[in-house]
């Protein structure tokens, strides 16, 4: 049998910040929602674009993914942007006072959302005021249809080990 803690236990029974928040800044997404655990995070930031004003989310999974969920939202409400991309997993467990063996990757799922919902947000204002895309509506068909990748470099991971090897180099274009 598990063993949670009492403060996953409370965050799992009591669980914080639920639900999408209508009015969003940027939306991340992990995992599939039609077999195993799934999160969506919203966060909505501050005038001055430099705090997370409020955040949301709505997740499938155990235990664990839910209260992971919900400290890792209380934890990043209110705080710089930069200070919110920087909390990690082991944060996550730690403020959680841990997790079952084998239940560590829930704080991973958490994470990873967060600094998803966060890059959603930062580019979606970059975009705006550089004229990329005059509205939302926009920003997200530019996503949605994979249009990124013609302003950002993404890629598997390959140009770590190689940089010259990297699929998504352009000719001419020099690896940093």
């Amino acid at each position: 049998m598990l063993r949670y803690s009492q403060k996953v236990l409370d965050h799992f029974y009591a669980p914080r910040h639920v639900g999408r928040l209508d009015s969003y800044d940027g939306i991340g997404r992990l995992g599939d929602p039609d077999c195993g655990d799934f999160l969506e995070v919203t966060v909505r930031l501050s005038d001055d674009q430099q705090k997370i004003a409020a955040i949301g989310y709505l997740v499938k999974g155990c235990p664990a993914a839910i209260a992971t969920s919900s400290i890792t939202a209380e934890l990043a409400c209110g705080k710089e942007i930069e200070d919110a991309a920087m909390l990690t997993d082991a944060a996550i467990i730690d403020a959680l006072d841990g997790l079952p063996p084998g239940k560590e990757h829930c704080s991973v799922l958490a994470v990873k959302g967060l600094q998803l919902a966060l890059q959603n947000a930062v580019l979606r204002h970059l975009f705006k005021r550089a004229g990329i895309v005059d509205s939302d509506e926009e920003f997200d068909r530019l996503v949605e249809s994979g249009g990124l990748e013609q302003y950002i470099h993404t890629c598997d991971g390959s140009c770590e080990g190689s940089p010259e090897s990297c699929s998504q180099t352009t000719e001419g274009e020099k690896p940093c």
